[in-house]
């Protein structure tokens, strides 16, 4: 057995080799899973190279290799070609966003969606409660909504600047689940999707539910960038993309129409499957000049998502999937496997407040709030280069100074004064690039009144800290 020269010498992490019970690859994954829930193993820690830890543990350089890979699939690490593998940032604890209610706190933290607006729904509850076979909605029928709950989700599409019939569209229980339709209908364990460098938390968690490897593609002012998305096509086998060209969560980037046609270009070239993720697609509805969308640019490989959570209820769990018929099959089947069906009740309350005007009404209500919301931050937190401060996002971004504290203890810190919001590495894939930023969501108090109280607030602390 040869001398461990490693012995006497310090590697970033040295698992002890008598406790590694056999197989010996995941017996690895699980003490880095046990080291970084106790702290021993930090996030951004690079770890030993492959065939320094193989020598360490005197074992076979491949197992080392395999348990690497491992760590990777499950969201553990990511590596750094010519650099080595690292400890996730979000490996310490699940980046899943949802909300703990708790009425004492200033909630900046949830992309909710001015709640106090489903008021307006009242009346068009109590219409379906009592309309003339409602109990032929709470069968197994109709698994992908009623052919009439699609007509009207292909008219109201239409006013997004959406083009598509009943035969490619179906009502999902939201925009996630959308997502977790198309990852499981369409994609295979050990996929590659890229995606913006900070992206949607949710996605990223279900990812490493399904093992799914989310690419890092970098990004301007703009969106993400063409040339780095070529690249990236070039080094890995992507198999798609996913993005939110309208109001990104969590950048509230907005895609001009000259960056979706440049992306669509690069997409196109390389046959990656779109998904393209429209939450907030209604904001556009009453603007003389829609952007185009890229599921029009590439109608043949793209699967649009436009979720009714932030245009009308979070509560009501409806979202409309729009495909090509290349996909059709392989999603209705995804779709009937994970749901069984979509309540059919939801969609028909979301499909009689749009025929009623009752959904406009609350999408204009929430555009005159998100527009109000916008003018309260820029008032607290003035930024001289903003060129889009008259656009009603639901979301803004307030960059940190370089510190010490971390993204956990700077979540902590916020909460403990009554404050929740949420930092960029929950959304973040790969390495970190030199952006540091907290998310503000705009639209989740319970009024707009606590708003710019919030904020102030928040100012005040990061300003007490020396993060701003």
């Amino acid at each position: 057995m040869p001398i461990n020269i490693f012995e006497q010498n310090s590697l970033t992490w040295m698992p002890k080799r008598e406790e590694l019970k056999r197989p010996i690859y995941k017996a690895l994954v699980d003490k880095m899973k046990s080291d970084v829930k106790k702290g021993t193993l930090l996030p951004g820690t690079r770890l030993p190279s492959q065939r320094e830890l193989a020598d360490f543990l005197d074992i076979n350089f491949t197992t080392v290799t395999r348990s690497y890979k491992l760590s990777e699939s499950l969201g553990l690490t990511y590596g750094v070609v010519g650099k080595g593998t690292y400890i996730a940032q979000t490996a310490n604890k699940s980046g899943v966003i949802s909300s703990p209610h708790e009425e004492s706190l200033f909630e900046l933290g949830l992309n909710s969606s001015f709640e106090q607006c489903s008021r307006f729904l009242n009346t068009t509850i109590a219409d379906v409660a009592v309309q003339n076979g409602l109990e032929n909605l709470l069968d197994y029928k109709n698994a992908t909504g009623t052919t009439f709950q699609r007509q009207v989700a292909v008219n109201y599409l239409a006013k997004l600047g959406v083009k598509t019939s009943i035969d490619n569209i179906a009502v999902t229980s939201g925009g996630q689940n959308a997502l977790t339709i198309i990852l499981l209908g369409l994609f295979n364990s050990n996929d590659k999707i890229a995606v913006d460098h900070f992206t949607y938390a949710n996605l990223i968690e279900l990812a490493k539910m399904i093992n799914i490897k989310l690419i890092p593609i970098d990004f301007d002012a703009d969106g993400m960038l063409p040339e780095n998305l070529e690249r990236a096509c070039r080094s890995n086998e992507l198999r798609g993309v996913y993005l939110m060209p309208n109001y990104s969560n969590p950048t509230g980037i907005r895609m001009s129409e000259k960056r979706r046609r440049m992306l669509a270009e690069v997409i196109a070239k390389n046959a990656l499957i779109v998904i393209e993720d429209d939450y907030l697609g209604f904001i556009d509805m009453e603007k003389e000049h829609i952007p185009v969308k890229l599921s029009t640019l590439l109608p043949e490989q793209s699967i649009y998502i436009c979720s009714m959570s932030k245009s009308i209820a979070a509560g009501l769990r409806v979202g409309y999937l729009v495909f090509p018929k290349v996909y059709q099959q392989d999603l209705l089947q995804a779709l009937c496997s994970i749901n069984i069906k979509t309540s059919s009740l939801d969609a028909e309350i979301i499909t009689q407040a749009l025929l009623s005007g009752t959904a406009y009404t609350i999408m204009h209500k929430k555009i005159q709030l998100g527009l109000k919301a916008n003018e309260i931050f820029y008032k607290v937190f003035p930024q001289k280069c903003e060129v889009r401060k008259n656009v009603p996002t639901f979301i803004k971004w307030v960059p940190l100074k370089n510190n010490e504290l971390g993204a956990e203890s700077i979540e902590k810190l916020l909460l403990a004064n009554g404050i929740r919001v949420f930092h960029s590495d929950r959304f973040l894939v790969g390495p970190k690039i030199g952006k540091e930023f907290l998310r503000i969501s705009l639209s989740a108090t319970q009024n707009i009144e606590l708003l710019e109280k919030a904020l102030i607030k928040l100012k005040r602390v990061l300003s007490d800290n020396d993060l701003i």
